[in-house]
């Protein structure tokens, strides 16, 4: 007889199968039951361990010895006729059946039953390990150095204690791993006795630095405290009574108290405090000082005279660089506020600044900035290397906040990087919670997206930190929708509290000419703008604009860029193909702000009437890969310049894909989107039949709107004593409506 027949004989087989199933049934019993008495893992494993010693042993058992009516008895003393193996072999089938099916049993409640109970309870502890393990490996590193207080006898002093306030700022801010709220922010608090749990809330920071500066004469006395936001308490202070002449190397000397002291309190991985960058001429630094402290002001004449002071501290140290830095970036800034500067006189003026800072000392994070900003508006064909230069300013100076909101501005209007800009505007707004600019653009962003809820209650807390950039988001987002009229009576309020600001006059102007108001839009700005001109139709005004204002900057790209596109407003074919053939290889074949969807259209028209249909497509492909990367970033609209919509729709009319693009166009309309009247390049779609019920909305829109603001400032005008219709204005208006 073989060994396997024999195995089976004496039923050994079926004994292991029955050890292995019972044994089995065991051990997940244990699983299931021990952990509710708080056993943990021990015991189970030992219940395991116990029953897989006992396999073997068992086994041996089944084979050496069998179960009689008389007990246990070895196998080789039982005569064949005695044996009852048959019998216990069909009771241990029984067992393994029995066994097997509570197994596929248990199997099953497990799981359905205790599985997803079990799994959700894993994945909740797994998560709420997570965002432990998260919280203790990226600790929120963050810090506000508030204005320090002025305690000077004559109390004249605030440029100097602010400077110090500044400077310490920015040697905290090269830190990569701490967080910085930035000076706008933190100084909004000056000379306020706020609570300092409330501060670090607002500004939503760990520590609290704040002091005070006392001057006079030669000494100097500086007090400073780092205090624990979360609840108020002082963790390390001091003062430092030193003379003026060693005023940098008290600077160095707090910045590294205060680096130790955060590096005890946060752990920060830093070695040492960065040293302070200054000029060893303590004249050429105050009138630093006071230059920063004037250009924070951001209007036309607090930036005017923080040039003097910089321009000052040049003269008395020929080599400070972040001087020519800081230059370089008001020069630039000024071109805003004062309409007698060019663009180009300003970039000749601010060029060689920033060039020297860069050559003086090219570790400043301000050179770069200054090199990034006049590159980013100079001829518009260095602006890969206007955004290198601002990823550099930020890997030298992560906090720098400007440069986020700049760097934003960048990748969106010259990139059409429409995601990536957005990302950097939050980051701005995350490092200067309390920035002017930097809600203004998130404001924007929100209400380019449609999510308007979420910017009507931004510009409600706007509003008590810039009532001004406040109101002018308030005006964009109450025109949404083609409400053109709701814009102006916004600027006009505006006026009355002698807000005046030059983008809210510009966009003022062009919201007359939307709703047919000619005289009021040339009127109201100083100088017409293209766009004002196109919405009224009148290209051959634009054409003249334009020539006018390249004669005035004849290296300007934007200057000679809108030129052709009057040109090809008003048909002049021949003379706007070179300019917009121009613009489209600078443009690197992107729609952008620098070549515009409708410059893109024009320049289609103008290669067709050419007879260069083969040359179209790229065109038409540069405007849909546009529209994707609006849509991609949530984009539906910007400002009054373009719908989304219209811009597909216009793309599919160009590409032969009629029904399509009208539709599109009458949604992009529906939107708020103002179609020009007077474009030579869309001739063919104004004679098209399915576009006349399209253009009859839009100028009942026009009149509807017209009307509704007339008949506020014909009756009784609120804004008289700031703007007056003009001459002949409300008499047609009151003839209309008498008829």
């Amino acid at each position: 007889m073989s060994l396997f027949s024999e195995l089976k004989r004496r039923n050994v087989i079926r004994v292991g199968a029955a050890y292995m199933v019972v044994a089995w049934l065991i051990i997940q019993v244990a699983e299931t039951i021990f952990p509710l008495f708080a056993l943990g893992d021990g015991p189970a494993r030992l219940v395991v361990i116990i029953l897989a010693i006992g396999f073997v042993p068992t086994l041996i058992i089944s084979w050496v010895f069998e179960f009689t009516a008389q007990g246990l008895m070895r196998e080789d003393e039982i005569a064949p006729d005695q044996t009852i193996t048959p019998r216990t072999a069909k009771r241990l089938d029984r067992t393994i059946i029995v066994g097997l099916v509570l197994a596929l049993g248990y199997f099953a409640f497990d799981k359905f039953v205790l599985g997803p109970s079990r799994d959700l309870e894993l994945v909740q502890a797994t998560t709420e390990a997570l965002i432990e393990h998260g919280k203790s490996e990226t600790v929120d590193k963050s810090i506000a150095v508030l204005a320090f207080a002025d305690l000077s006898p004559e109390g004249d002093q605030g440029y100097f204690s602010d400077g110090i306030s500044e400077e310490l700022l920015n040697v905290l801010s090269r830190i990569p791993s701490l967080r910085v709220a930035a000076r706008t922010s933190s100084f909004l608090f000056k000379d306020e006795n706020r609570d300092i749990i409330d501060i670090g809330q607002q500004l939503n920071v760990t520590h609290v630095l704040e002091g005070s500066v006392r001057k006079a004469g030669s000494q100097l006395r500086i007090t400073a405290q780092l205090i624990d936001a979360s609840n108020g308490f002082r963790l390390w202070s001091d003062n430092y009574d030193r003379e003026l002449a060693n005023i940098f190397a008290v600077q160095d000397e707090i910045s590294a108290a205060i680096v130790n002291a955060l590096k005890e309190h946060l752990g920060l991985q830093v070695a040492a405090a960065p040293r302070v960058i200054a000029t060893a001429i303590t004249e050429a630094h105050e009138a630093y000082l006071r230059g920063r402290y004037l250009v924070v002001q951001r209007n036309g004449a607090s930036i005017a005279g923080a040039i003097r002071e910089f321009e000052k501290a040049i003269t008395l140290d020929p080599e400070y660089a972040l001087a020519h830095a800081e230059l370089a970036m008001a020069v630039r800034l000024l071109t805003g506020f004062d309409d007698d500067l060019t663009v180009t006189e300003s970039v000749a003026w601010a060029a060689p600044h920033a060039e020297l800072a860069m050559a003086l000392d090219s570790s400043l994070a301000e050179a770069h900035a200054a090199t990034g900003f006049v590159l980013w508006t100079m001829d518009r064909e260095n602006l890969e290397e206007a955004l290198a230069q601002f990823e550099q300013a930020i890997q030298i100076n992560p906090n720098y906040s400007i440069v986020h909101t700049w760097m934003g501005g960048l990748l969106e209007r010259d990139f059409g990087r429409y995601k990536e800009g957005l990302i950097a505007s939050e980051t701005a707004l995350r490092l200067d919670p309390l920035s002017g600019p930097a809600n203004y653009n998130y404001i924007m962003s929100l209400i380019y997206r449609n999510r308007l809820d979420e910017a009507d209650r931004e510009i409600e807390t706007f509003a008590s930190i810039n009532p001004g950039a406040a109101g002018l988001a308030r005006f964009y987002r109450i025109s949404m929708g083609g409400k053109w009229a709701n814009f102006i009576p916004g600027v006009l309020d505006g006026l009355l509290l002698d807000m005046e600001h030059p983008i809210a006059t510009n966009a003022a102007a062009w919201h007359f000419a939307v709703i047919g108001l000619e005289k009021e839009a040339l009127a109201f700005s100083k100088s017409p703008q293209l766009a004002v001109l196109r919405a009224l139709g009148k290209p051959e005004d634009a054409i003249t604009t334009a020539q006018a204002r390249l004669a005035e900057e004849p290296e300007s790209f934007n200057a000679r860029r809108e030129l052709g596109l009057a040109l090809a407003s008003a048909g002049d074919y021949v003379r706007a193909r070179p300019i917009l053939e121009q613009a489209w290889q600078r443009s690197g074949g992107r729609v952008n702000r620098l070549f515009k969807f409708d410059h893109a259209a024009a320049l289609i028209d103008i290669r067709r009437a050419a007879g260069e249909e083969a040359k179209v497509g790229e065109l038409i492909a540069a405007i849909n890969d546009d529209v994707r990367r609006f849509r991609e970033a949530g984009i539906i609209r910007k400002r009054q310049c373009c719908s989304v919509d219209y811009e597909e729709g216009l793309a599919a009319y160009l590409a032969g894909e009629r029904e399509r693009s009208l539709a599109l166009i009458a949604k992009g309309l529906e939107d708020g989107y103002f179609i020009p009247p007077r474009e030579a390049y869309l001739q063919v779609l104004y004679d098209d039949p399915g576009f006349a019920p399209i253009k009859a909305s839009q100028e009942a829109r026009q009149k509807r709107e017209r009307d509704r603001f007339l008949d506020i400032v014909c009756t009784d005008n609120p804004y008289a004593t700031v703007w007056q219709p003009e001459e002949g204005t409300c008499e047609q208006f009151a003839a209309t409506i008498g008829n």
